[in-house]
């Protein structure tokens, strides 16, 4: 990350990590917090977070985007923004940027990465504490902590000191374990690149991803894929990864593998196989380690041992004549991972659910679930658009209308419009239901206009929870919705027994349907919090409210391990995207990889039902 030590001269990082997504986005999130504290508009503020957060999200450099003089096609790039950001790929430094940071205290933004703490709350700290280093403002605000110098500085108090600490423990312990790794929609994008990139060779067949990224893990640190060639086109195939044109580095390279290092400084390694053995080779490297060890021990209570090149008989029996049989090796070889597995008298387990968790007892059984996939997806009920109600948090970047557009084109029987509740600041009560109700006559009248008779339209609303548990919304305004989300957006470090009374209370509104992004985690920024899930699971099972699968990038909340979890106890989910503009809706695909490694069939998931039957669904218990 990008650490300045003297803002005024802007010292950074070397130039390679200076010119990163993740630094120029860091970069546009401290001046955004910057015009925060020195109360600029709030419109200048917006613009630069939602900069950061287009820049963060790319799949390709914003350097190499520059280098192409197409700045112009980065959604979120105001043209003097851009004219920043040229002369910081020119030059190495931004005038406007250093007079701009140079406003704050450099440790404000470094305790700004501290979960719970904000722009606000890093300014008061440093400027009380007088935390003057950089380097070690964390570990100073933790002595200052331990030394009960935080509760004695106006508005904190003993709990606040007692949360800082534990965020800083979080901090610690989350940075360790996560620093390396990225969100799984960002390395599948990547990926996904490197495999296009590979096959445009003419010897290349096939290409997949490996490990992790196969299995659909939430986080992904390195990236792993096969290619199905020849092998003695295998060093031709090597040559032309190489030559990737997001490769930072070359780590090493043989005749058949190879490793770099590529932009975002993400290690990517490439096995190339042949058809014959291709099947085995998948199979071996998916994994898990802990799938891999049951299924071996199972087989070699067959006489068989298994390996990245196929299954080598162990015992006299074993029929020796197949075609797929290399006398040379004296092994099975396997083209298809399918015949991989049925050798071994397994049914194929799906690449999410291979974690070692009962899925081969499962298919010993035959009773391995048909998991939930894309095509089965009837609606997405939790969209943001650009309608402006004077909401709590942020504003989409598309128009109702655009949205059921995207909708139609996903072929989806319906949509659900849940734009953020309007907010309580500058709003009374009658304010809010007024909103509502215009809001409500808006839509109405306009997509009736519109006649979009392929998708039909629900009108909702991600409602916050507040820390009393009661909703954002006057009562008298739920009238104009058909279903509300409702989401934890604030007050985290709540115990596990009050954020379930919490949640609990704010559930038993009327025309709840949907719990929204249940854990409240942000995956590599902010760990999620407890609930004493037997009891969220219970009433939401009692009162026919289904718990959301939230696919936005950094959240994929649930996460498998509770979707498991709901499953068994037999409430239903809802995948979601959360998305906050049109194309974003794509990001369906991964709710559903999430929903999948949870064992969530098609029957588990309620946006899978026709509109009438949802809309039944929507009204029952109301």
């Amino acid at each position: 990350s990008v650490e300045y030590q003297n803002y005024n001269n802007f010292q950074t990082l070397n130039m390679d990590e200076k010119f990163t997504n993740k630094s120029i986005a860091e970069i546009l999130r401290n001046i955004a917090a910057a015009y925060l504290l020195t109360n600029q508009n709030r419109f200048r503020i917006i613009a630069y977070e939602k900069a950061a957060d287009s820049i963060e999200h790319m799949t390709r450099e914003l350097k190499d985007i520059w280098e192409e003089e197409k700045l112009d096609d980065v959604p979120g790039l105001g043209k003097s923004l851009m004219a920043h950001l040229d002369e910081y790929f020119s030059i190495g430094k931004s005038k406007h940027f250093i007079e701009v940071l140079a406003t704050i205290p450099a440790p404000v933004f470094a305790l700004m990465k501290v979960p719970s703490i904000g722009p606000k709350k890093a300014y008061k700290l440093v400027n009380e504490l007088k935390l003057e280093h950089v380097d070690t403002v964390v570990q100073d605000l933790k002595k200052a902590a331990e030394a009960g110098r935080i509760e004695t500085i106006p508005s904190f108090g003993k709990k606040s000191q007692k949360d800082i600490l534990e965020a800083i423990e979080l901090f610690k312990t989350y940075k360790a374990r996560n620093n390396d790794r990225m969100p799984l929609p960002y390395a599948f994008a990547l990926a996904t690149e490197v495999m296009d990139y590979l096959k445009k060779h003419p010897q290349v067949k096939r290409a997949d991803a490996l490990g992790s990224l196969r299995r659909m893990v939430s986080t992904i640190g390195d990236i792993d894929i096969a290619v199905q060639a020849p092998d003695d086109k295998a060093e031709e195939i090597v040559a032309h990864f190489l030559e990737f044109p997001r490769k930072i580095s070359v780590d090493n390279a043989g005749k058949k593998k190879a490793s770099i290092i590529a932009s975002p400084n993400i290690r990517i390694d490439l096995r190339v196989q042949e058809e014959r053995s291709y099947g085995s080779m998948l199979q071996y490297f998916t994994g898990s380690k802990s799938h891999n060890v049951k299924l071996r021990e199972y087989a070699l209570k067959k006489g068989l041992s298994l390996s990245e090149w196929g299954i080598k008989p162990m015992k006299e029996g074993i029929n020796t004549h197949a075609k797929n049989f290399n006398k040379e090796a004296q092994l099975f070889e396997f083209k298809r991972e399918e015949d991989f597995y049925r050798f071994v008298g397994v049914d194929w387990i799906p690449p999410e659910i291979r974690e070692g968790n009962g899925e081969i007892e499962a298919a010993l059984k035959k009773k391995l679930p048909q998991l939930i996939e894309l095509k089965d997806i009837s609606g997405d009920l939790h969209t943001h658009s650009s309608y402006d109600l004077k909401p709590s948090h942020d504003l989409g970047e598309h128009t109702y209308d655009e949205m059921i557009q995207k909708a139609t084109e996903l072929n989806y029987e319906y949509i659900g419009f849940a734009d953020h509740n309007p907010s309580l600041a500058g709003n009374s009560k009658d304010d809010i239901i007024a909103i509502m109700k215009k809001r409500k006559s808006y839509i109405d009248k306009k997509i009736r206009i519109n006649k979009h008779d392929q998708s039909k339209y629900f009108i909702g609303m991600e409602t916050d929870i507040l820390p009393n548990g009661e909703i954002v919304l006057p009562v008298e305004a739920i009238q104009y919705l058909d279903y509300m989300v409702i989401s934890v957006h604030s007050s985290f470090r709540l115990g596990a027994r009050e954020m379930t009374k919490r949640v609990l209370k704010a559930l038993s509104y009327p025309k709840v349907k949907i719990l929204g992004h249940p854990t409240g985690r942000l995956l590599g920024k902010r760990e999620g919090f407890e609930l004493e899930w037997e009891k969220i699971f219970e009433f939401l099972k009692e009162h026919d409210i289904a718990i959301e699968v939230n696919a936005w990038p950094e959240r994929l909340d649930l996460p498998d391990s509770l979707v498991r979890e709901a499953v068994d106890y037999g409430v239903k989910l809802c995948i979601n995207t959360d998305a906050h503009a049109r194309d974003q809706m794509d990001n369906m695909y991964y709710g559903v990889s999430v929903a999948r490694r949870g064992w969530a069939t098609k029957s588990d998931i309620i946006n899978t039902l026709s509109y009438e039957k949802f809309k039944e669904w929507l009204q029952s218990n109301q």
